[in-house]
């Protein structure tokens, strides 16, 4: 495939975690369809980035009509999780925001390591909960009422404070401990359960450890983005 010599092998390397070869295959010759629709000799960076959206979250439904209140709340949704990205620090560096539907998604922003990584610090998944809440705390910030948007964010920011307490001992009241032994029936083949082997009063102490991270981490984000409305509010115009 001829390339343009702006295209940078690392930065679609870090776009594409997990891939396999065959996807790697098949994202080079969507970016070839997508130059060559657009009559071009080589393709260059933009077709990759492109070509890569659509191999990973779905084409983009450009011709989706969506009222122009809900575009601005999703600007602001979106420009408050790319936000973060630049005053947390421990978080990914901001790689793309946008407000284009792709799949189920009314927008997205997405980050990329610098690095490999293969285990993350306490800081990191903290930074990363905040992200979680920066649509959150951008909605209620600018129209005080959030939306459905916030769904996947919140389950899982969720989910991963959990975690942080019962599976990486990074509660400090609970201590280095693993709690509730996964059960997986194989006749199903996902988790449905999880082996309840602690006590109703521990039980209580995780969901309160839990409480904690997630209103740490949101109250980050609401610090973060309450001093910078004006940096946020022109973010989501350049978004529209």
């Amino acid at each position: 495939v001829p390339l343009a010599a702006d295209v940078d092998f690392p930065r679609i390397a870090r776009g594409t975690p997990g891939t396999s070869g065959a996807d790697i295959a098949n994202l080079v010759n969507e970016a070839a369809l997508f130059a060559a629709r657009k009559d071009k000799a080589v393709v260059d960076t933009a077709d990759f980035e492109e070509a890569r959206d659509k191999v990973l979250m779905g084409v983009a439904r450009k011709s989706m009509v969506i009222s122009e209140k809900e575009r601005r709340m999703t600007a602001f949704h979106e420009a408050g999780h790319a936000l973060l990205h630049y005053y947390l620090k421990t978080a990914d560096p901001l790689h793309k925001v946008t407000i284009v539907p792709r799949g189920r998604a009314l927008g997205l922003a997405l980050s990329l390591p610098d690095e490999d990584s293969y285990s993350r610090t306490r800081g990191w998944i903290e930074d990363r909960i905040a992200i979680m809440y920066g649509g959150w705390v951008a909605e209620k910030l600018f129209y005080s009422e959030t939306t459905t948007g916030t769904k996947q964010d919140i389950q899982q920011a969720t989910e991963l404070a959990r975690r942080m307490v019962c599976e990486w001992g990074m509660a400090d009241e609970l201590g280095p401990v693993a709690y509730g032994q996964e059960d997986e029936p194989i006749f199903i083949g996902k988790e449905i359960a999880r082996h309840k082997d602690y006590s109703e009063d521990t039980a209580q102490q995780i969901d309160e450890a839990v409480k904690r991270i997630l209103d740490r981490s949101r109250s980050a984000a609401e610090s973060i983005l309450g001093e910078r409305k004006d940096d946020l509010e022109k973010l989501a115009e350049a978004l529209i």
